[in-house]
């Protein structure tokens, strides 16, 4: 059996509180939760939304106002530059880099010195603020506000100058000496170019130049100014760009005049130096260096045949080889017929030496005979040897001649060549010069003609009116922006406040942190619009069926039932902290155990603040509590009846009672409660806070259960799961808790009107 009473109020009311047709999933986050984290911070969203609201009203009003005046120009196509002879398309548009270009010229510094100077913006406070203000009392005319807010500001800054005046005795804003003009002109330009801005829609060719200004007549002037000066400047650029050109093109035909005056002197002069002519026809040296190379070739073949005949005669005159093979010189009539003789002579050699000996003189006759023949052979080869040789020589001379010759004609080619070579240089150079000189004199008479009627490619097309409201700020656009923007911010600011609260509100997560459970849900008190809740007892007393009173009933049946329904019962009510509502949960839970008929006392234990007595409206015991201690009455003398409840009996001391709190730590604490428990069926003891003082867990050991009283949206989890690990560490009673001032509505699932509905079906249980 459950230990949570089945029939408490919340048990009734849960299903139509829910929708109980089906299981559903724990969301962490959800609509039904984000609902109630609005309801819950509902005042500070709303300060936070009034105050960012308020802030941009004033910001809307007080700030300074600035209007913006916007004129048109149009970019046309023309010919970029001068000196190109390739024209235009007539039809073709600007593309993406000249109008990108047009525009950084408007923004430039260059052309914006000649707004500053054009305009004397030099001479304005509002651009050149080294000057000192226009307007009175040290501040400029268009920043003064008449606003309560620029006028508290300008109070502000006008107190100190004046007491910088009165200590050193001079103006504060006088300054001693202005710097330089280009320092100034620097200044007034960067203002300007700070207000100034250049759009472009698309693939347009106009551009919208705007300007802002506090002044609405100042802003559209500079404005026009500024399109009128860049089409004049425009008008000027290109103006001296053609000058430029004209006075650079009569320079380069002057120059080229010259040079081909130069040039042809210096051909006909080279011509006559050389004896070149540009023609390769008249030119016979190429002829004479073929027949040259021609003839050098046939020479170098016979000194080859002639070095190849003298090797093979030597090799023949060697070797005594008189072939088919050899050199015709070696086989003439007179060789053959010295050679016939040398074999004649040798065979007779040989006979005679056969028949006498070899000393004989027959034989030695016949070796001088062959000695002598070989003597003339040997002479003959020799002389044939040396008419080779002389004819290698000659032929060797001869090639030696004509390659020389040959060379000397390369030589002299070569140098021809580099003579027509720069012959025809300076004549390309000339016919160059040439062309050049008709280029630039027939563009120099077609743009000379037209250089003071120029064209500037830009032209203004709109002219900027004179603003009738201002561009910043918007009155509507600020306001709707502060509105958004706080309620972002609050949003932000209460999610992150939710996620850091730690605070219970969830009686599900409550029960499974603590593992504890749950024995009643106590409403808060009603409270009727513009007027304050009704005390506690009074609203049991006066409504005993609300559902505040039956709460209280519920809670009394399940601490009954957590005894086991025993007879005597002893109730320690305490919580974690002060201003958590123990003191009320136990006066209505004794009060509920009155009214079902059981003989009730309620003791006030927390001596210390003592708030039973006064919540009550008790008056004065006979005797204190402090009397029974030292033994001077009895308990019934301590105790005041509540008049409507017979069955209740309180025991609270008052303010001016003498008891200590020390007693709580002594034996005489057991005494009292066992007389009570003897005396009365149910004792209901209001104890001190848990967290702060350890007189509870003292008290916890005589009781049979104890009660911890957690407000909803006050008490921590922390704090509630400290309450309940102490409790269990002091061992003894059975521990549940409560869950106090709670919204019965706001656990009411589904749609706003499904809620509503229900609520009051629920109102009709509950008399008012």
């Amino acid at each position: 059996m459950s230990l949570v009473d089945e029939n408490s109020v919340w048990n009734r009311l849960g299903p139509f509180l829910q929708e109980p047709l089906e299981p559903q999933e724990e969301r962490t986050f959800g609509a039904r939760e984000l609902y109630g984290l609005f309801r819950r911070r509902l005042l500070l969203i709303i300060g936070i939304v009034v105050a960012g609201t308020v802030l941009a009203l004033i910001a809307a009003v007080e700030l300074p106002k600035t209007y913006t005046a916007r004129s048109m120009i149009v970019v046309e196509t023309d010919g970029s530059n001068p000196l190109d002879t390739a024209q235009a398309q007539p039809n073709q548009q600007p593309d993406k880099s000249r109008m990108d270009t047009e525009a950084d010229l408007i923004t430039s510094r260059v052309f914006a010195s000649l707004v500053v100077d054009r305009l004397d913006l030099i001479n304005d406070p509002d651009f050149n603020t080294y000057l000192p203000p226009a307007g009175p009392g040290g501040t400029s005319t268009s920043d003064s506000g008449t606003g309560v807010l620029s006028q508290t500001v300008g109070l502000i800054v006008a107190i100190p100058q004046k007491l910088f005046a009165l200590v050193f005795g001079a103006d504060p804003q006088h300054a001693p000496s202005l710097p330089p003009k280009s320092v100034q002109q620097d200044r007034a330009i960067t203002l300007y170019l700070a207000s100034l801005s250049v759009d472009r829609s698309g693939e347009s060719a106009a551009m919208t130049i705007s300007f802002l200004n506090d002044d609405a007549a100042t802003a559209a002037r500079i404005a026009n100014a500024t399109a009128r000066l860049f089409v004049e400047w425009a008008r000027d650029n290109k103006r001296q760009d053609i000058k430029d050109a004209v006075s650079f093109l009569r320079q380069q035909s002057t120059e080229l005049a010259s040079r081909i005056a130069t040039i042809e002197g210096q051909i006909a002069k080279y011509a006559n130096e050389h004896g070149v002519s540009s023609d390769p026809r008249d030119d016979l040296l190429r002829a004479s260096i073929q027949q040259n190379n021609e003839q050098l070739n046939t020479a170098r073949g016979e000194y080859t045949q002639a070095q190849a005949r003298l090797a093979q005669v030597k090799l023949a005159a060697k070797t005594g080889d008189a072939g088919a093979n050899v050199d015709p010189l070696l086989s003439s009539d007179f060789l053959t017929s010295l050679r016939n003789d040398e074999a004649t002579a040798m065979r007779d050699r040989a006979q005679l030496a056969g028949n006498y000996g070899r000393n004989h003189p027959l034989v030695q006759e016949a070796d001088a005979k062959v000695a002598a023949v070989r003597a003339m052979i040997s002479q003959e080869m020799l002389r044939t040897i040396a008419i080779l040789e002389n004819e290698v020589r000659v032929d060797e001379a001869r090639v030696n001649q004509l390659t020389k010759s040959l060379q000397a004609s390369n030589e002299e080619l070569r140098q021809r060549s580099l003579a027509e070579a720069k012959l025809r240089e300076l004549n390309n150079d000339l016919t160059t010069e040439q062309k050049l000189y008709d280029l630039v004199s027939g563009r120099l008479g077609s743009l000379d003609p037209f250089s003071e009627a120029v064209e500037p490619g830009v032209r203004t097309v709109s002219v900027a009116e004179v603003p009738t409201s201002p561009s910043f700020p918007k009155f509507r656009l600020m306001l709707a922006g502060g509105f958004a923007a706080s309620l972002v911010l609050a949003l932000i600011l209460v999610v992150t406040l939710d996620s850091m609260d730690v605070r219970i509100r969830d009686l599900r997560r409550a029960s499974k942190l603590i593992r504890a459970p749950l024995l009643a849900s106590i409403p808060r008190l009603p409270r009727k619009f513009l007027r304050p809740a009704l005390p506690p007892l009074e609203t049991l007393l006066s409504k005993p069926r609300s559902a505040f009173s039956d709460a209280f009933r519920s809670l009394y049946s399940a601490c009954t039932r957590m005894n086991g329904g025993r007879g005597k019962h002893v109730v320690l009510v305490t919580s974690g902290l002060p201003q958590e509502g123990k003191t009320t949960t136990a006066m209505g839970l004794a009060m509920a155990a009155g009214m079902d008929g059981a003989l009730t006392a309620l003791i006030d234990l927390d001596l210390r603040t003592r708030n039973l007595h006064t919540a009550m409206g008790l008056g004065s015991a006979s005797k204190t509590l402090d009397d029974y201690l030292h033994g001077d009455c009895g308990l019934a003398e301590i105790v005041q009846t509540l008049p409507e409840i017979p069955q209740l009996d309180v025991m609270a001391p008052p303010a001016g009672d003498q008891t200590s709190p020390e007693f709580l730590n002594s034996s005489q604490l057991a005494k009292l409660l066992e007389a009570f428990r003897l005396e009365y069926d149910v004792v209901i003891i209001d104890a001190p806070p848990m967290l702060v003082l350890e007189d509870a867990v003292r008290i916890a050991a005589s009781v049979d259960t104890v009660v911890v009283v957690a407000a909803c949206d006050s008490t921590t989890q922390e704090a509630l799961s400290q309450v309940v690990e102490r409790l269990r560490f002091a061992g003894g009673p059975s521990i549940g808790w409560v869950f106090n001032r709670v919204d019965p509505f706001q656990q009411a699932h589904g749609a706003f009107r499904k809620a509503y509905l229900r609520r009051q079906q629920i109102r009709r249980y509950f008399p008012v």
